[in-house]
């Protein structure tokens, strides 16, 4: 028994592909331009290669206020004196001959 179901709220299997398919056909037509506004919008503020200057920066910064502090508190000299060469041909000289 087939019934009519103009008259009613309830959609047809038709109704609904086609509702479906014009709700694609919208949302196929916006991607683009939600894409286009998204390129616009997502430039860096601070780009991939200044970021690892910046981090290489930070790392030798950390390393050289670390020997400092470790040099004037465990080795017992001036904490500038790590800027030395002389300093670092003494280090080296300790760690080649033992």
């Amino acid at each position: 028994m087939v019934q009519n179901q103009a008259g009613t709220d309830q959609p047809t299997r038709e109704r609904l592909k086609r509702h479906q398919q014009t709700k694609n056909g919208q949302q196929q037509e916006q991607e683009p331009k939600q894409r286009q506004k998204m390129r616009n919008y997502s430039s860096r503020r601070v780009p991939i290669v200044a970021r690892l200057l910046i981090v290489l920066l930070l790392v030798a910064v950390a390393l050289v206020i670390g020997a400092m502090v470790g040099y004037a508190t465990l080795g017992g000299g001036e904490a500038l004196d790590v800027l030395k060469l002389d300093t670092w041909t003494r280090i080296t000289d300790f760690w080649s001959k033992s």
